[in-house]
């Protein structure tokens, strides 16, 4: 014997435990409801209810997508900060820069972008760099994130028009329905209004708040980033206004001052 869809998803969820077993008098309220809700995957309401389902589909997806990346874009972040700084106070920068090539995160990137600037550059230079690298990546961190706000809100619709088609099922019962299947025919349609706009709600609201929070976290990131780059560029601005030794000259007046010590020997006589 075929099986209706709405028996199917009922079998699904109380073999899944979501339903409770029925007492002996007759079926639960959890039970009674759970069939409720799967009814309105049948007829008019069903590709309302599949369409809510897909989209819940999609933000857990993207929200699942955008925390990790989160996650991962700021592990490790103070750490590197501390060691490059360390690093630039000691006019080692060109160390400090081969740390930054191991690491992969945005605020890395634009930290091995800024320690590029060469020695004795001007300050518009090292702006301009700074600029061009946290367009580059900063960006990345807001993707997608606005797009659980609009998924919440094509749920809320989907959810909406699914109770406006249940309404009018059910006022159609009303006029046009023989008495003895009215009651049949308003049920089914007051369970698609109200099944469609319960879905929608489930979908929406986690949204919205996973929305709310993935926002609140990628700002921290950046807020971060940006105080961390303001203290990195005042140590690179006071290594580039120190004096560099050239090596050549360095070596040339070694070799003048080797010399003028073996003169001084001789002269002396403790060279012989």
């Amino acid at each position: 014997m075929k099986r209706t869809l709405s028996a199917s998803l009922f079998g699904i969820l109380s073999s899944a435990g979501l339903a409770a077993a029925a007492p002996p008098a007759g079926p639960s309220e959890v039970d009674r409801v759970l069939q409720f809700t799967a009814s309105a995957f049948e007829g008019l309401g069903g590709p309302f209810m599949w369409a809510i389902v897909v989209v819940s589909v999609i933000t857990t997806t993207l929200a699942i997508e955008r925390a990790l990346y989160l996650y991962r874009a700021g592990k490790g972040n103070a750490d590197l900060f501390e060691h490059v700084s360390r690093l630039v106070r000691d006019k080692r920068v060109e160390e400090a820069r081969a740390v930054t090539e191991r690491i992969a995160t945005p605020f890395g990137r634009i930290v091995r972008s800024v320690l590029g600037i060469r020695h004795g550059h001007r300050p518009e230079e090292m702006q301009n760099a700074l600029d061009e690298a946290y367009l580059r990546e900063i960006p990345a961190l807001h993707r997608r994130i606005p797009l659980l706000s609009v998924f919440a809100n094509i749920a809320t619709l989907l959810g909406l028009l699914g109770t406006i088609v249940g309404l009018v099922m059910a006022f159609d019962a009303l006029a046009n329905v023989p008495a003895a299947q009215r009651t049949a025919a308003l049920a089914r349609g007051i369970s698609v209004a109200m099944a469609t706009t319960g879905l929608g709600l489930i979908v929406a609201i986690p949204s919205l708040a996973v929305h709310g929070l993935l926002t609140a976290r990628a700002e921290r990131l950046v807020e971060d980033a940006e105080a961390r780059l303001a203290v990195l560029t005042n140590l690179l601005q006071e290594w580039s206004r120190t004096p560099q030794a050239d090596p050549y000259e360095e070596s040339k007046t070694g070799v003048k001052a080797r010399e003028e010590r073996l003169v001084d020997y001789v002269v002396s006589g403790e060279l012989k």
